[in-house]
């Protein structure tokens, strides 16, 4: 769904729509969630969370097999005002006086053969640079991306951050259902609430806020919008994800008003939706040619090391309470959110050595020519 968006949208359009697919889409995730405890005691048994949810899960099947077109566009080369114009995987422009010029000389478009109707729905036809081939040499370049030291930071610093969305998802209940508070399970599923508006919150905080400063920078640049004018996203996130841990570990340890645990939960979700959207955009502007591979490692490669913390989250809180183990992920979030400094500082330069260094390797590009 992240390919569909950046090769649906305009770069200005961009910062946008994805802060829109990550905080509203978690928003109703998360209020859909707060209403469990509901469901399930319609019928007093689990199988019928289980029932309801299949009757939206269906409707959303049925539409995106009707709505999601294929929106892999091939730009060739176009004639326009007595002059060559051929759009690259980075969208620019190079403009040419002659067709011989062109590499790879004038290519015909393809016309495929059959009603729209069916056409639209024939996802074995004939689709352009498409096929198992293509998608297998995506491996390739995800290693590449592994290696890549500005999307490695990133992969890190969001699975730490996943690995406190562990820490607090995985106690609150038990903290919140045990003395002194012992809640019922459906004001604890309340907790969820606080997190859905907490996943809406990222949308205007971070996704406008980071399109007006980009849109600020590139003014005074002169009109080039740089990827490291994305970076000042990450800000908030981190210090929000390390307030969220501290104050929930001081809650849980000291016995605070329950409030806390529900307000840690709002920053927590928040951190996660915002560092989201952040990623999306600097692996996307940074490196448009791999956003693929790159989206697979930070969110993919994140997610099997923060799964792997999970692990030590219990054992962790036990040896060290609640207080010292959340304020030391905190810690950890915040020192590798640190990295932000230099390469804000540094990493233009090292990311036009990486692109200059590589400048022909398309493979798997989301946009090759």
């Amino acid at each position: 769904m992240l390919l569909m968006i950046i090769d649906l949208t305009f770069i200005h359009q961009r910062p946008h729509a994805i802060a829109f697919f990550w905080s509203v889409g978690s928003f109703i995730n998360l209020v859909c969630l707060a209403f469990t405890p509901e469901l399930v005691q319609i019928n007093s048994t689990w199988r019928s969370f289980y029932f309801i949810w299949s009757i939206p899960s269906i409707i959303a099947l049925v539409l995106a097999f009707l709505f999601y077109e294929e929106t892999y566009f091939v730009r060739p080369a176009v004639a326009f005002d007595g002059r060559i114009l051929v759009q690259t995987a980075t969208e620019k422009f190079r403009i040419y006086d002659d067709w011989e010029q062109v590499p790879g000389g004038k290519r015909l478009p393809e016309v495929l053969d059959g009603p729209t109707t069916t056409r639209k729905l024939n996802f074995w036809g004939t689709v352009p640079r498409g096929g198992w081939r293509r998608m297998l040499v995506c491996y390739p370049q995800i290693l590449l991306c592994i290696c890549n030291p500005l999307i490695f930071w990133v992969a890190l610093l969001n699975a730490v951050n996943f690995g406190g969305m562990f820490s607090i998802g995985t106690t609150y209940a038990a903290v919140l259902s045990a003395k002194p508070y012992e809640l019922s399970i459906n004001s604890i599923a309340l907790v969820d609430i606080a997190g859905a508006f907490g996943a809406l919150t990222g949308w205007p905080v971070t996704g406008i806020l980071i399109s007006k400063v980009a849109e600020r920078l590139a003014r005074r640049n002169g009109g080039v919008r740089d990827a490291e004018y994305y970076l000042p996203a990450y800000a908030l996130p981190v210090l929000a994800s390390t307030m969220s841990l501290i104050l929930y570990g001081l809650t849980a340890q000291f016995k605070w008003h329950y409030i806390f645990i529900y307000i840690s939960y709002f920053l927590n979700t928040f951190a996660s939706i915002s560092m989201g959207i952040a990623n999306t955009l600097w692996v996307t502007e940074a490196f448009p040619r791999w956003f693929a591979g790159g989206i697979v490692v930070v969110g993919g490669g994140s997610y099997v090391v923060s799964f792997g913390m999970s692990f030590l989250i219990l054992p962790w809180v036990n040896s060290q309470g609640f207080a010292k183990a959340n304020i030391e992920i905190g810690i950890i979030i915040l020192v590798i959110g640190g990295l932000l400094i230099p390469v804000a500082l540094w990493g233009k330069s090292l990311r036009h050595y990486i692109n200059r260094r590589w400048v022909r390797y398309e493979v798997g590009a989301l946009r090759p020519q």
